[in-house]
């Protein structure tokens, strides 16, 4: 299917360039982002639809301290 539509000329000749990085026509590389954008995201796990929403946590936990700090 063919369709038309307007877009900045700068915008389309940066993504045109990272197409061609990229080895890809530009179509294709609007055809993938397109395909990303509709999909459903994949349901969990049993195992872990189990597990979500177990661990409650302080509204002021934040877990990069926690991860920088050395084990005790």
């Amino acid at each position: 299917m063919s369709i038309t539509i307007d877009l900045n000329d700068a915008l389309v000749q940066q993504a045109e360039q990272y197409a061609r990085q990229h080895g890809q026509s530009l179509a294709a590389l609007v055809e993938d982002y397109l395909r990303q954008v509709v999909q459903q995201p994949a349901p969990l796990a049993p195992a872990v639809q189990e597990l979500y929403g177990i661990l409650s946590l302080p509204a002021d936990f934040d877990y990069k301290t926690q991860r920088d700090e050395p084990a005790r």
